[in-house]
């Protein structure tokens, strides 16, 4: 089916249009208004249910929803307007969806379950919004990078198609002086590809902000563990910092 919907589109899907035309109507109204906020607001992870679907209609229309009739509008309302979210967010090029049975889990991620409370909070949210509350990023090979628990959640609730980024995490090997041990920072976003071997970086360390020569910088493999340290920024000749 594509948006914005046309009462042909219906009559063709095979969409019962014996209805009365004020519930076609409404039906349409609502699912374009879906697709076109979607597509303006660049609108991504919503996962639609009958209840949210209700209470959003409610709250704009001002009315309440509550008899045997409203109830099945907004049963078959959910999986037209999921549909409608993900081609409004397509088109508005600001992601690209694609199948969760797609996405490649590196071995470090299907090795370390979430913590408890993490997880708790993050599908609590999921549950109140209906939207997941971290994006998942992969990398050129359609591997998951990051959002894990998004992933998760999405494989739990039966969510088949999901919206991602691509990116890529780097790691720097690097010492605290010269021919010293090698330890392993991660990178931020912002400096993701615009530091070089031989370069000082600060870093966290557990004994607080320390200087460090980058001997390698890597890409994220996915066998590394998964909790690095983070690079806070590099610094220039004559201790400038960038």
């Amino acid at each position: 089916m594509r948006y914005p919907l046309t009462t042909e589109q219906l009559q063709s899907a095979g969409f019962d249009m014996n209805m009365e035309m004020d519930f076609i109507t409404a039906f349409i109204r609502v699912i374009n208004n879906i697709y076109e906020k979607s597509r303006r607001m660049k609108r991504t992870g919503i996962c639609f249910t009958p209840d949210l679907l209700k209470e959003q209609c409610e709250k704009v229309y001002g009315a309440e929803y509550d008899n045997k009739e409203d109830n099945m509008f907004f049963e078959v309302l959910t999986e037209y307007a999921n549909d409608a979210n993900r081609q409004g967010a397509e088109a508005s090029g600001a992601v690209e969806y694609v199948p969760v049975d797609a996405i490649g889990i590196y071995s470090c991620f299907a090795a370390h379950e979430p913590e408890p409370e993490k997880m708790q909070q993050k599908e609590q949210y999921f549950l109140e919004n209906g939207i997941l509350q971290s994006q998942i990023i992969l990398d050129s090979r359609g591997n998951l990078i990051d959002g894990y628990i998004s992933f998760l959640l999405a494989k739990k609730y039966g969510i088949r198609s999901v919206p991602v980024r691509y990116g890529k995490r780097q790691i720097i090997q690097a010492t605290h002086k010269p021919g010293g041990r090698l330890y392993s920072w991660e990178l931020p976003g912002l400096l993701i590809d615009r530091i070089s071997i031989g370069e000082r970086v600060l870093v966290h360390t557990k004994s607080g902000v320390r200087t460090v020569i980058v001997k390698e910088v890597e890409d994220y493999a996915g066998h590394e563990p998964e909790a690095f340290g983070m690079v806070i920024r590099a610094r220039r000749r004559g201790g400038a910092t960038k």
